[in-house]
């Protein structure tokens, strides 16, 4: 998996010299998960039934879905090591090793196991066949039993030093997110966390909706560690001031004033400007200390700051009023 340091989420060629091995992907396009800072791609990670939506259905194909290679790719994930080549000779039967042939390919490629139908897969089948087994017929190649399939996994596991995301390791990796979370609560940024995790670790990643549910339970954690801590440290004079900003005076919001950037530099827009000051400078007070002593990086404060711009008045005002003086302090 590769990652850079830019705002952008997109589809980017990678292409590597060499021999092909785990994790890497000659010339597909795979999805780079970044770190973005725009508020409608962090509060994107809404909730659909019970989980977070963090990736697009696309993102999610990029990442999960089964390889599809162009030749010169079938070529260079199919050519056999020394070792690989053993592993494969010595499978009883050659439609066994054509599929553990196609394996070992696509583990090559995106360091995941698939479950795949013969029609799906059947053009990197003959070409698997017409490389090593030219005397065998394509149609003796069916599909494997799941015994057969899941021990050819194990010997794939075993030829590049990999495991199985196992409970222990789940935990372990949820544990590892957690202290992201301290650093950043964005659910992609999590995610990308976990995915560079696994794979420094060797391990082969869990399904999306594992992930999802982890990152889930990660933020919630964090928020609730945040929110507590702000209940007790918030003076009820400051609460009323926060519980204020969604209230309507004369048909406008106070948060409504936040929102809004002087139009010019006359002095109607400057008068505003002072008393927009005066309206929050209690509230900065209170939150530079308390942002320090909560142990909120730079990342997660930008976070929760782009949600006060992104949530309509409205919604705001439907969350629970200890998520609304997060946001808003």
């Amino acid at each position: 998996m590769h990652y850079d340091s830019s705002s952008s989420f997109r589809a980017t060629p990678c292409k590597e010299p060499g021999r092909a091995g785990p994790g890497r992907r000659g010339a597909q396009k795979v999805y780079f998960l970044h770190s973005p800072h725009s508020p409608r791609r962090s509060a994107r990670a809404t909730r659909t039934s019970g989980r977070l939506t963090i990736l697009t259905t696309q993102e999610i194909e990029a990442l999960y879905g089964r390889p599809r290679f162009t030749e010169e790719e079938r070529q260079l994930y199919f050519d056999l090591s020394p070792r690989e080549r053993a592993a494969v000779e010595a499978v009883q039967t050659a439609a066994a090793a054509v599929h553990l042939t196609l394996q070992l390919g696509y583990f090559k490629a995106t360091c995941r196991f698939f479950i795949y139908t013969r029609e799906a897969a059947l053009s990197d089948l003959d070409h698997i066949r017409r490389r090593y087994f030219p005397r065998l017929d394509l149609a003796a190649v069916t599909v494997l039993s799941k015994p057969t399939r899941l021990a050819q996994q194990q010997v794939i596991l075993d030829l590049f030093d990999y495991r199985l995301c196992d409970a222990a390791a789940k935990a372990a990796l949820e544990q590892k997110v957690q202290r992201a979370a301290l650093l950043s609560t964005q659910p992609i940024v999590l995610l990308r966390e976990a995915l560079q995790y696994l794979t420094n670790e060797r391990l082969v990643a869990p399904g999306y909706t594992y992930l999802q549910e982890m990152v889930g339970r990660v933020v919630a954690r964090e928020r609730r560690r945040i929110t507590h801590l702000l209940a007790g440290a918030l003076p009820p004079a400051i609460a009323e001031r926060l519980d204020a900003l969604l209230q309507a005076e004369e048909g406008m919001y106070a948060i409504s004033v936040l929102k809004h950037e002087p139009k010019d530099f006359s002095y109607g827009e400057l008068r505003q400007e002072v008393a927009r000051r005066a309206l929050f400078a209690p509230l900065h007070a209170f939150g530079q200390p308390f942002l320090a002593t909560a142990g909120l990086s730079n990342e997660s404060v930008k976070y929760y700051a782009s949600l006060v711009q992104f949530y309509t008045v409205y919604k705001l005002r439907r969350m629970t009023r200890a998520t609304t003086r997060l946001y808003l302090a």
